[in-house]
């Protein structure tokens, strides 16, 4: 028993079909707008060979309140906020690749809730950052759907109807900051 626990230990990786690399394609991801979809795949090359791993990859974002991926369509990813680049990770069987993401420039909008989702009924107090500095105070605040977002001061309240809204904050002196939200 113990010969097969140091021979299984000796194998590459944790993972017995760990892949010798993995690649995210594109290896540049640019998103113009809050909203802009961009899919991504993952290529895992095994000795001489390449496969398309895409859907068996689990893909992560540095930055959930800037960047979510899809939880239907695998490798997907949404710009939802406004900010800086964020690092998007794919990793598959053991092995990782990265991609930096740029991102629409702005006021960086926080909490964003579960990766933009918010529960009707609920009240938050909102924040915003602009280049490490809490210019919350100085902002105002907009929605694009006040039946689904409304504001006071910075506090913003979900509903009562469901639904995606944009949430901007602009504090006069920055590039607005946007975040998606869907309230549900």
């Amino acid at each position: 028993m113990l010969f097969l626990l140091a021979g299984a230990i000796s194998c590459k990786g944790f993972f017995v079909n760990s892949p010798d690399s993995l690649t995210i394609t594109p290896d540049t991801v640019t998103f113009d707008n809050v909203g802009d979809v961009q899919q991504l795949t993952a290529q895992a090359t095994f000795g001489t060979q390449t496969q398309d791993v895409t859907t068996s990859t689990v893909w992560r974002s540095a930055n959930g309140c800037t960047v979510v991926p899809s939880t239907t369509n695998i490798g997907q990813m949404t710009a939802i906020g406004t900010g800086s680049s964020v690092t998007i990770t794919a990793t598959y069987n053991g092995v990782s690749d990265t991609v930096t993401a740029s991102i629409p420039n702005g006021i960086t909008i926080s909490p964003c809730g579960t990766n933009g989702r918010f529960s009707s009924g609920t009240s938050t107090a909102m924040t915003a950052t602009a280049g490490g500095t809490d210019v919350t105070s100085t902002t105002t605040w907009t929605s694009s759907n006040t039946t689904i977002v409304k504001f006071t001061g910075n506090t913003a309240t979900f509903g009562p109807t469901t639904g995606p809204a944009t949430i901007t904050a602009s504090d006069g002196t920055d590039t607005d900051g946007k975040l998606q939200v869907t309230v549900q």
